[in-house]
């Protein structure tokens, strides 16, 4: 019988193994147009002091937690709530799973074989699965949702270098308050000016086509997309729950 290993410290997932696929970490992710925060990488123009984040845009105060609720469960949640008004292009729960052992993943019913496309297969799904090759199975559910009547949930599946990575993911709904059309290089991002981003897109078939444009395509892609904000007024809090069952 497969067992489930996991080593949480501080809150969050530092390694964990069942059957032969091994993970973590896991983490959060948050984004304003200037600043991103994670636990698992660096974060960018952001700073914080215990769990008050100051963000380019303002503060958020953050709480993430971890707990293995049986012997085959662990649960994650994420609540993002503002401490001042805020524009903020989403909140995340993160997963990473490692690549050899996963035969396949499986996202809105879509059989999903690792190439290294790089592409997020993002979905309004409720929930992501990975098969092993050893019998062992993993399915990550969203369990809640609430963005605060500005923000839907999704969720994607990724395949990248060595991994899978799996998001629950909050994002800017319509209307929204600003977009940000950009395209980045290894250099420097470019910024088209706020009043063009939006002129592009109240025009729908160039709205579907820039929306997380690069994401979607993948590494093939230009780094060229539009990302919409949506402004979260202080006291607003945005909230995810997701559980991993290992069978």
């Amino acid at each position: 019988m497969k067992k489930l290993t996991a080593t949480i410290t501080d809150n969050k997932m530092i390694r964990g193994q069942y059957g032969d696929i091994r993970f973590g970490p896991w983490g959060l992710e948050c984004s304003d147009r200037h600043s991103f925060v994670t636990l698992t990488d660096q974060s960018r123009n952001a700073i914080h002091e215990g769990d008050t984040w100051d963000l380019s845009g303002g503060r958020l105060q953050i709480t993430y937690t971890t707990d293995q609720t049986s012997a085959n469960q662990i649960r994650l949640r994420l609540s993002v709530k503002a401490r001042d008004d805020i524009l903020l292009q989403d909140a995340v729960i993160r997963l990473v799973f490692d690549k050899n052992p996963v035969k396949h993943g499986i996202i809105a019913n879509q059989l999903v074989h690792h190439t290294n496309s790089d592409k997020y297969r993002l979905y309004p799904a409720k929930d992501v699965k990975l098969i092993g090759h050893d019998g062992a199975n993993i399915t990550v559910t969203l369990d809640q949702a609430d963005g605060a009547g500005r923000f839907d949930p999704y969720m994607y599946l990724r395949d990248r270098d060595d991994h899978w990575i799996i998001h629950a993911r909050l994002l800017a709904r319509d209307p929204v308050d600003q977009v940000w059309l950009r395209w980045a290089n290894r250099l420097f991002t470019l910024s088209a000016p706020d009043s063009l981003s939006r002129s592009l897109w109240r025009i729908p078939p160039i709205k579907r086509l820039l929306w997380r444009l690069r994401e979607r395509m993948g590494r093939r892609c230009p780094e060229l997309q539009a990302v919409p904000l949506n402004e979260l007024k202080s006291g607003q809090s945005l909230v995810l729950e997701v559980t991993c069952h290992f069978h």
